[in-house]
């Protein structure tokens, strides 16, 4: 028999797992499988996706004048364009060179051996992905609630799920930055998050932290400014937060909403003023999207929101006696019904919001779907200096926008 050498290895992470992989994690979250995820519409120009924004139409259009009057002058179209760069992630297994050795002769055994590696690596990147999805471009993982220079401090993500960012009892390498002008805080601390207590959750870290303040945040080192946008950043009315892409502030695209009222979502609510949740408040979401947007309340084709959140609405129909019927998307996932669209809950979501989603308005610009890197003809290769073998899965492309006010969310809700 001949032996399974690291080329037919590599095949074998190409037959047998890539497809799956791919198919795990364009579709296994609500926000993803939703999405237009067509790459093929719009070409890369150097490390960005430059996209045409029709945001005005022709003011003389209509326009009534007297018999034998001078025709309306000449009208256009109004265009803009939004640059939207170009982002990599990375998730990297790692195989001995021993395991490689003892199933060289057996594809199945080779298959057993990186099975719990691939699959904890494919769980990761899926949560690491839809995280960023739900984001506004930096991809926090904890924020500051006070000054606090001294390991051991409590901690939050500014919307109450920090443990599904961090790994409980796990140390992570993380930066934590300023909120309020990207400088670094903390360079490289080793951050570990404990046990949910009554007031929190508290991290511990090694390294230093100097001058921190109340709403600083933490990032996975050396990432501000490369991770992915989300519809945190993009289902607002303001400019996200973070540098768009290791360079300096900027708007949404390069487009900048204070000067551009056109670049901007409709907004209900503020996350510093929280309120019950109402069906009124629901509704003016969909009512703003209609009046301020070329786009009605028939193409808003669901609501992403948090358990919370879900649970909260069920709570409002069952006290208003309302029926609440379940709806089903495509894919599977499960809703409750608001006027004829579906509810969805999502972990990762913010957890005050409900946001009203035009799929059509949001693509994800690609240059490589999920793939393995294999540019020199291998999948696996070794690790310089050890007995080791890797593979790495890479995603090239970035979430973006083509009308922004087509969107809504409602923000602020008491949970």
């Amino acid at each position: 028999m001949a032996g399974l050498d690291l080329s037919a290895a590599g095949n074998v992470l190409k037959t047998f797992y890539l497809p799956p992989i791919r198919k795990m994690l364009n579709n296994s979250t609500v926000l993803l499988s939703k999405l237009d995820k067509d790459s093929s519409t719009q070409d890369v120009d150097g490390t960005s996706f430059t996209v045409p924004i029709h945001y005005g139409r022709n003011l003389s259009a209509g326009k009534g004048v007297a018999e034998s009057a001078a025709l309306p002058a000449a009208g256009s179209q109004k265009y803009s364009k939004a640059v939207v760069p170009n982002k990599y992630v990375y998730a990297t297994i790692e195989v001995s060179g021993p395991v490689v050795k003892a199933t060289r002769t057996n594809a199945g055994a080779f298959i057993r051996a990186i099975d719990s590696e691939l699959k904890g690596a494919m769980q990761d990147m899926k949560k690491a992905v839809n995280r960023q999805f739900h984001g506004d471009g930096a991809d926090k993982l904890g924020v500051w609630t006070t000054g606090d220079d001294t390991s051991g401090t409590t901690i939050d993500d500014g919307d109450g799920y920090v443990a599904t960012h961090l790994p409980v009892g796990q140390a992570i390498t993380c930066d934590l930055i300023d909120t309020n002008d990207d400088d670094v805080r903390g360079d490289s601390i080793v951050v570990t998050l404990g046990d949910e207590s009554a007031t929190g959750f508290a991290v511990t870290w090694t390294g230093s932290v100097s001058g921190s303040a109340d709403g600083d945040y933490l990032v996975l080192e050396d990432s501000l400014g490369y991770q992915m946008m989300g519809i945190a950043g993009i289902i607002d009315d303001g400019d996200p937060v973070i540098p768009a892409g290791g360079g300096t502030r900027t708007g949404l695209h390069g487009i900048a909403a204070a000067t551009n009222s056109w670049w901007k979502s409709q907004v209900v609510g503020a996350d510093d003023s929280k309120q019950d949740l109402s069906f009124v408040n629901m509704q003016r979401v969909l009512s703003k999207i209609a009046i301020n947007s070329n786009y009605d309340e028939k193409d808003v084709k669901f609501l992403l929101t948090s358990y919370q959140v879900r649970d909260k609405y069920y709570e409002l129909a069952v006290n208003e006696r309302r029926f609440v019927n379940t709806m089903t998307l495509d894919g599977g996932f499960e809703g409750l019904d608001f006027n004829g669209k579906a509810l969805v809950p999502d972990s990762q979501c913010k957890l005050g919001r409900i946001y009203f989603i035009v799929p059509e308005t949001l693509k994800i610009f690609r240059t490589s779907d999920f793939d393995w890197m294999d540019r020199d003809g291998a999948v696996l290769s070794r690790k310089e200096g050890y007995d080791v073998y890797q593979a790495t899965l890479f995603h090239y492309g970035d979430l973006g926008c083509v009308a922004r006010n087509g969107n809504g969310v409602l923000k602020g809700i008491n949970v």
